[in-house]
């Protein structure tokens, strides 16, 4: 049961809009003068805790309909970044597609270009979900919840593909795509826009199509103005400096692909008001092609006027008057008599109000130091105060995390002997300085905890972040594949995060040893954010010469590989081997594990011819350099020998992959996920020369080792299920293959989603099964 909030005044400050004059009068007069032709963009810019995200949160507000009927012409959009993924730049125009499209806008040309980038780049990953969506995946047949549904391979593809080939292309991929009757007119309208996919009569390059998708996103919304000529558009992007800091590949603003995507969106969109909430004032000011937009239009968002303080204070409720004035003079930025009230200073000052309850008195509000980050500390200190020493201490010492639990509470208390029983990590939940999230996870006021950080001393501090970061790396790494849970996932997280802030040498190490386990489970998604932050981080940060920049790249890419996006995958494995060339050598260890994860990813592709000089090029740099009876050396005999396979010559690839069935026997025993892969690739091998009989007990030993060391939710158990029912089709035993085809398709379905590359290879075996039958 989650602790219990003191029970004072409903609602944080946070919550709570303080009324702001101006910038409503600046959007009220933005919002009647949007033109047709081009846009407007106004930002509003300033610290934490000043109030923006409440001031989108009102501007949106204020501007429906219902709330004023003058601006019955705008189609609104809100997109908060708060806690968004900043991993994939594509999403940021999803977001804003989503928020549009439930104003009624449609987005034929944007959702058929997705699903085209989609199908071509990243097939087995799950589609994004579309608020309304023009096109629909209607699975195997149509769907009951689209009556009126037309799916591509009918009639829509007879009557339009001929002139509109992207329909032409999803067909090819099956029923899964269908779209409502009523929308074929607008076929007709799009087709312009679509024929931008194209060049000279094929697709574009699988590379070009995801830049193409902000251009096709304002295509649909002119296309809207064009239809409704008198209907203007409102975008608001809440924390926006989330994408500067999070995302792109440097410091400079041209190389953001998040940054990149929205200007080139907003640059081809008419008749848009863009409005833009920030920390910092949007760097596109800097850029020639900007300039002028933003000259006189980035708001600074400073300090509240008196009656706007004294209004939030009596929404919160304070109701003793002096205590008011009280609390507005020690909020105040410095101590001039006319300085302006800080919102944050406010906040904090609710905080401390909300601690003392009933026992508060005007002076204990009061502020005496005079600049900002004085006062700042000393109301923090006064906060902490209220705790008591040991909580101090403790509060102190987590301060440095973004998020702890229970487990991580109980652990600095017993490290550094805080007199704490265990429960107190109750008292700390229900402190209003905390929120609690999922699993019990609490995350500290970040403007409280960032004045604790910067009054520390630096050798407690230090102490802190050493013992967190190693608490939190040890949690990550679990002993078994099975115990990897959405905590082991949280506290890789928090690890990631302090190891980061150490700098980037030797971040690329720690991540590569402390993901393995998590790794080995396939948590896919999770690991592909961290993989990207670290290659960021190694760009700028060491250059793209340095061997940690190429292991981000081929960790990145054994990442999307792994989620069947290996379009994606290819380019950045082949940078990760120019770099280790160039770097490192032909005759390194890394050089040779990018030549095999090039060859690879070829194979993934249905290239094997293109793969099989690369994968000898690997196994005789690691014959040589590591030797005959190493891991490395058994998985190129085992990935040489696979590529034979899949090129016919299961002959001359049975006795490589015996081979490296003997080096993982004997060095890394028979409980180990690579054994059992190699118990079940010489299976295969086996199955593929017409000896059947002989493969079953090792695809059953290979089923085995999966089941116990794995477990049953996992891709590789699944793939094992999935041949040993071919094996046993291959024997003639039909009726005891198709459970183990469902308790395969079921897994992979779960785990990996119903679009990935092994789901459909094994839907397809169990239908083949059933035809047969």
């Amino acid at each position: 049961m989650p602790a219990k909030r003191e029970n004072f005044a409903e609602g944080t400050a946070a919550e709570i809009f303080v009324d702001r004059n101006d910038p409503k009068r600046v959007f009220e007069n933005a919002a009647l003068s949007i033109p047709t032709q081009g846009c407007l963009i106004h930002t509003w810019y300033g610290p934490g805790g000043q109030g923006k995200s409440a001031l989108a949160r009102e501007l949106f507000r204020m501007s429906a309909a219902e709330a004023e009927p003058s601006y019955a012409h705008l189609r609104r959009a809100l997109v908060p970044l708060q806690d968004k993924p900043k991993t994939d730049p594509i999403f940021l125009l999803i977001w804003i597609r989503n928020a549009f499209a439930k104003t009624g806008v449609s987005f034929p040309a944007f959702d058929l270009s997705l699903a085209i980038m989609w199908e071509k780049t990243r097939s087995g990953e799950t589609f994004p979900t579309l608020e309304n969506p023009w096109l629909h995946r209607a699975g195997s047949a149509m769907s009951d919840a689209l009556p009126d549904g037309v799916g591509l391979i009918r009639e829509a593809l007879e009557e339009t593909a001929g002139t509109i080939p992207l329909l032409g292309f999803l067909a090819k991929r099956g029923t899964r795509w269908a779209f409502d009757k009523g929308k074929k007119s607008w076929l007709e309208k799009t087709r312009p826009q679509l024929q931008a996919f194209y060049r000279d009569g094929a697709l574009i390059e699988d590379h070009e199509m995801p830049g193409r998708l902000p251009w096709m996103l304002a295509q649909d919304l002119n296309r809207h103005l064009k239809d409704h000529p008198k209907d203007r558009f409102v975008l608001l992007i809440d924390e926006y400096e989330g994408l500067i800091e999070g995302a792109g590949t440097g410091p400079r603003w041209q190389e953001n692909v998040f940054d990149k995507y929205l200007r080139d969106f907003v640059k081809e969109t008419d008749g848009l008001l863009l409005l833009i909430f920030s920390r910092e004032r949007l760097h596109w000011e800097d850029h020639p092609d900007w300039r002028e937009d933003l000259e006189g239009n980035q708001h600074l968002l400073g300090g509240l006027p008196d009656e706007d303080a004294e209004e939030w204070l009596c929404k919160v409720p304070v109701d003793d008057a002096e205590i008011r004035t009280a609390m507005i003079e020690g909020a105040r930025e410095t101590a001039a008599p006319a300085a302006p009230v800080y919102a944050l200073m406010l906040e904090l000052q609710i905080i401390h109000w909300r601690q003392l309850g009933t026992k508060a008195v005007p002076a204990d509000f009061n502020v005496s130091a005079t600049s900002f980050e004085a006062r700042r500390l000393e109301l923090v200190t006064l906060i902490m105060r209220g705790y008591g020493g040991p909580m101090q201490e403790a509060l102190a010492r987590l301060a440095v995390v973004q998020r702890f639990d229970r487990t991580a509470f109980e652990a600095v208390t017993r490290e550094f002997n805080i007199p704490l029983a265990d429960s107190a990590f109750d008292r700390i939940a229900a402190l209003s300085m905390m929120s609690a999230g999922d699993e019990g996870w609490l995350t500290p006021h970040r403007a409280i905890a960032d004045a604790i950080v910067e009054a520390e001393d630096p050798a407690r501090l230090e102490s802190s972040r050493a013992f967190l970061l190693s608490h939190f790396t040890d949690r990550a790494k679990p002993e078994r594949i099975l115990d990897v849970e959405e905590t082991t996932l949280a506290c890789l997280a928090e690890a990631a995060r302090l190891k980061r802030a150490e700098g980037a040498d030797g971040y690329v190490d720690w991540l590569n040893a402390a993901d393995v386990q998590i790794h080995r489970a396939r948590r896919d998604a999770f690991l592909e954010r961290l993989w990207r932050e670290a290659l960021d981080m190694s760009l700028v940060s060491l250059g793209s010469d340095h061997p940690s920049t190429a292991t981000s790249y081929n960790n990145l890419a054994s990442n999307l590989n792994d989620q069947g996006r290996a379009a994606e995958a290819e380019p950045l494995y082949r940078k990760a081997l120019e770099i280790r060339e160039r770097v490192l050598g032909t005759d390194h260890p890394s050089t040779a594990t990018s030549y095999n994860n090039v060859a690879y990813n070829l194979n993934a592709q249905g290239r094997a011819a293109e793969a099989e000089p690369l994968l000898r090029k690997g196994l005789e740099i690691r014959e040589r350099v590591l030797g005959t009876d190493h891991p490395d050396t058994a998985a190129s005999y085992n990935n040489l020998a696979s590529n034979l396979d899949d090129l016919g010559r299961a002959a001359e690839a049975e006795p490589l992959l015996r081979k490296a069935l003997e080096i993982r026997e004997r060095v890394l025993g028979t409980d180990h996920p690579h054994t059992a892969q190699s118990y079940n690739n010489v299976a295969m091998s086996l199955n593929a020369q017409g000896r059947a009989t002989e493969a079953e007990p090792l695809l059953r030993k290979a089923l085995e080792i999966g089941e116990r060391v794995l477990g049953t939710d996992h891709p590789d158990t699944a793939a094992s299920y999935n041949n040993v029912a071919s094996n046993l089709q291959a024997l003639g035993r039909a009726a005891e293959a198709e459970p183990l085809y469902r308790k395969a398709l079921e897994i992979c379905e779960r785990v990996l989603g119903t679009d990935h590359p092994t789901t459909r290879a094994i839907r397809s075996n169990l239908e083949a099964l059933r035809r047969r039958r």
